[in-house]
C-alpha cells in the first residue's frame, strides 16, 4: 500500500483547518451539551468541494448546498462514534463557515481519512 499522508501534509496542497468537538447527551431527540466547552483541534488537511460522487455517501435527506470534502491524517467523527454516543458530529471551521461532518471513510491503509461535511444552516451546540 502507498501511504499518501505526505501528500495530505504537502505545503502545496494542505491548509490549516479547525475542528470543534463537543460532548453531551441526547434528550428527547435533542443534543444537550455537558457544559464542557468544545475541544478545538488545529489540523492540516485538504479541503475541497464535494463532488456528486462524494455526496452519494451522505443520506439523501441530509444533502444540502455547501458540501465539502476533507482529507486528513487524523480521524474525524460523526454523532455517536465516541464514548457510547455522547458526542456530536465534529464541526469543520473553514474560511469562517461551519460544516458538520456527515460521513467518514477510513482510507487508513493509505494514510488518511476522507470526510464529507455539510454547511451548518442552523445553530451548532456549544
Amino acid at each position: 500500500m502507498i501511504n499518501l499522508a505526505a501528500v495530505i501534509h504537502s505545503p502545496m496542497l494542505s491548509q490549516g483547518v479547525t475542528i470543534k468537538r463537543s460532548s453531551g447527551i441526547w434528550e428527547d431527540g435533542e443534543f444537550v451539551t455537558d457544559g464542557i466547552p468544545p475541544s478545538t483541534l488545529h489540523l492540516q488537511g485538504i479541503v475541497t468541494v464535494a463532488s456528486s460522487r462524494d455526496l452519494k455517501m451522505v443520506p439523501e435527506g441530509d444533502r444540502q448546498s455547501g458540501a465539502m470534502k476533507v482529507l486528513t491524517t487524523e480521524r474525524l467523527y460523526v454523532t455517536g462514534e465516541i464514548n457510547d454516543e455522547s458526542n456530536y458530529s465534529d464541526i469543520l471551521v473553514w474560511r469562517g463557515e461551519e460544516y458538520r461532518i456527515y460521513s467518514v471513510t477510513p482510507d487508513a491503509d493509505y494514510g488518511f481519512y476522507r470526510s464529507i461535511a455539510m454547511k451548518v444552516l442552523g445553530e451548532v451546540p456549544a
